[in-house]
C-alpha cells in the first residue's frame, strides 16, 4: 500500500514555488510573481489542503509564468558554463585532454576560461540582480577555494626547483613521491572546484548574482591546475634546470591568475 503523500501547507507550497521561479524568470519578474502568489495563497479563505488541486503543483504554477524561450537561453549558458568546468575537473583527473597530432594541448583548460569568465560576466551584468549585503558564505567559501589553489601552488614552487640528482629527502624515489601526492591534490582539487563553481552559478541566478565569484574563481584555479598538470606529464628529461621549469610554469600561470582575480573582484562589485 503506497503512503499517502501529506499535502503541502502554504508556507512549502511558496517555498518551493520561490524556488522554482527564481530559477526560471528573470530576477524582477520573479519577485513580481512570489509577491502575487504570496497574496493569492494566504488568503483567509484559501484551503491549505486544496493548494494543489487548486493552483497544481509549484514547478508547475512557475512553468505556466515562464517565457519559454528566456529560460532555455538562461539553460543553454547555463550548461555551456558548467559544462566547461566538469570539463577541466576530467582534464586533472586523467591528466588527458584534446590531443593534436599526439600531444596533449596544454592550453584546452586556459581555453575554457576564456570562454567562460566573459560569457558569465556578460550573462549575470545583463540579467542578475544584487539582494542585500554580501554573503559572509560566499566571502568564506571564496577564502577556501583560494587557499586551495594558493597551496597547491605553493608547493608546486618548492618541487619545481628540486633536481631529482639533489639530495632531496629520501632521494628521487621520495621526490617522485612528492610529485605523485602533488598530482594528486590537483585531481581532487579539480572535483572540489568543478562542484564548486557549480553551486556558485546556481546561487547566482537564484539569490544573489555576486555568487558568479565562486564560479569565475574555481574556472580560473580549474585552468591554472590544468596546465600545471598537462606540463607535468609532458617532462622529459630535455627539459633543462629545476629553474628553467619553474620559470616556464609560473610565466605561464600569472596571467592567468590576475585576468581571474580581476573578473572574481569584477563579479563581486
Amino acid at each position: 500500500m503506497m503512503k499517502q503523500q501529506k499535502p503541502l501547507t502554504k508556507e512549502k507550497y511558496l517555498k518551493k514555488f520561490s524556488r522554482a521561479v527564481r530559477w526560471r524568470l528573470p530576477p524582477q519578474e520573479s519577485e513580481e510573481a512570489i509577491a502575487d502568489y504570496r497574496e493569492l495563497i494566504f488568503q483567509p479563505e484559501r484551503d491549505e489542503g486544496k493548494l494543489v488541486e487548486e493552483l497544481g503543483t509549484p514547478a508547475q504554477a512557475a512553468h505556466l509564468i515562464t517565457d519559454v524561450k528566456t529560460y532555455r537561453r538562461w539553460l543553454a549558458v547555463f550548461v555551456v558554463l558548467a559544462f566547461g568546468l566538469f570539463l577541466q575537473a576530467k582534464w586533472l583527473w586523467t591528466a588527458g585532454g584534446v590531443t593534436f597530432n599526439g600531444v596533449r594541448v596544454w592550453w584546452n583548460p586556459v581555453l575554457v576560461m576564456v570562454i567562460g569568465l566573459p560569457l558569465s560576466l556578460y550573462w549575470f551584468q545583463r540579467h542578475g540582480q544584487k539582494n542585500g549585503p554580501l554573503s559572509r558564505r560566499l566571502l568564506i567559501t571564496l577564502a577556501v577555494v583560494a587557499v586551495v589553489g594558493c597551496g597547491i601552488l605553493c608547493r608546486l614552487w618548492q618541487l619545481s626547483g628540486v633536481s631529482v640528482f639533489d639530495q632531496y629527502p629520501g632521494g628521487s624515489y621520495g621526490f617522485e613521491r612528492q610529485v605523485h601526492w602533488l598530482n594528486t591534490a590537483m585531481m581532487y582539487a579539480g572535483v572540489f572546484t568543478a562542484f564548486a563553481g557549480v553551486t556558485g552559478l546556481v546561487l547566482a541566478k537564484c539569490r544573489d548574482r555576486r555568487w558568479l565569484a565562486l564560479y569565475i574563481l574555481c574556472l580560473t584555479v580549474g585552468a591554472i591546475l590544468g596546465f600545471i598538470i598537462f606540463v607535468i606529464h609532458a617532462m622529459d628529461m630535455t627539459f633543462g634546470a629545476p629553474e628553467l621549469m619553474r620559470t616556464y610554469v609560473f610565466s605561464h600561470i600569472l596571467p592567468v591568475g590576475v585576468v581571474g582575480l580581476v573578473g572574481t573582484g569584477v563579479a563581486l562589485c
